[in-house]
């Protein structure tokens, strides 16, 4: 497997091929990074432990820096040498940690009108509940609980769903959750379920909440906020 000296160029510049390769860092023995098909790349850390073959994503090499990513590594590798599990050796990431690396990664990308009102919704709907959880424990049956618990105000539910699945998203690249673990996925807003008179279950596992359409008058449907959950 080819070694090269890593640096936030030579990572940049790997290019994608048909299948998925590995290059390993020749400063840090067991660090590497693996460039996917899609073009996405991932920093790892892979040894040999009583036998077995260990294999653990550190983060994608877009969510961190090298240099943060090879400190990781080492805690992680250490970890492995003394038959511990990898990643409680990076300790417990905090919702609320997560929270702020997307807003700062999203100051560039949303406009300031539309940072300033998911920053409200953050404050106001989101972080009363999920403040202080780690984030790798947080799953859909917590998520569908905080999000019938905003029944009564479905609009601001509807408009927090989002940016809870943009934050969800940020901990697989990271390397903090698996992939495709986002636990808003599917979730079927309030305005849809107005919109398609569906039964009080819904496929969420959600009851409907006490409000109904008012005859002749459109519900309101939210701003995805540039994400798929």
């Amino acid at each position: 497997m080819p070694r090269v000296n890593f640096t936030e160029a030579r990572v940049r510049a790997l290019k994608p091929r048909k299948s998925a390769y590995d290059i390993r860092d020749r400063r840090l023995t067991g660090f590497g990074v693996r460039v996917l098909p899609s073009g996405g790349k991932r920093f790892f850390v892979h040894r040999q432990h009583c036998g077995e073959r260990v294999w653990k994503i550190v983060g994608n090499t877009d969510a961190i820096r090298l240099e943060e990513a090879r400190s990781r590594a080492r805690e992680m590798l250490a970890a492995i040498r003394r038959g511990e599990d990898p990643n409680s050796a990076r300790g417990e990431t905090l919702f609320e940690d997560v929270a702020a690396t997307v807003f700062r990664r999203h100051e560039t990308v949303w406009k300031a009108r539309t940072l300033d009102v998911n920053r409200g919704y953050l404050k106001n709907q989101i972080l009363p509940h999920f403040a202080g959880r780690p984030i790798a424990q947080i799953d859909r049956r917590e998520v569908l609980g905080w999000f019938a618990a905003l029944g009564a105000t479905p609009v601001a539910a509807d408009r927090s769903m989002p940016i809870l699945s943009v934050v969800m998203r940020e901990p697989e690249a990271m390397g903090l959750r698996p992939e495709g673990s986002n636990p808003c996925h599917g979730i079927r807003r309030y305005a849809a379920r107005a919109v398609s008179g569906s039964s009080p279950t819904t496929r969420s596992g959600l009851s409907r909440p006490r409000w109904q359409r008012m005859p002749g008058t459109r519900p309101v449907i939210p701003p995805r906020f540039g994400c798929s959950c």
